[in-house]
């Protein structure tokens, strides 16, 4: 059975980028099929990262601790995550601003 493993965006100048208490970031209004970001999938570890392009490594990255839905559009979620340092190139299968990398379980 396949999963998502990691989450790339194109994230231009950091908008919605908010920095929270204890080191970590949120970032919002992302459209992600829910499905894919379960709590029972989200504790196997799912892995989100913002690029300016997807020619760029990723400026910020890290592991997606909780999500929210967006109050602007319920169709839209809020990502709360811890950071990594470990800059990432885009990975993944995408058409637009979202590419989702899949992983074999």
């Amino acid at each position: 059975m396949s999963r998502v493993a990691g989450i790339h965006v194109i994230c231009k100048d950091r908008l919605r980028v908010e920095r929270l208490d204890h080191g970590y970031f949120r970032s919002g209004h992302w459209w992600v099929a829910k499905k894919h970001i379960t709590k029972e999938k989200l504790d196997k570890g799912i892995y989100f990262a913002l690029h300016e392009s997807k020619k760029e490594l990723s400026y910020l990255e890290g592991i997606i601790e909780e999500w929210e839905q967006s109050s602007e559009d319920p169709k839209r979620i809020i990502v709360k995550f811890q950071p990594m340092s470990n800059p990432m190139k885009w990975n993944g299968k995408s058409a637009g601003e979202k590419g989702y990398l899949w992983l074999d379980d």
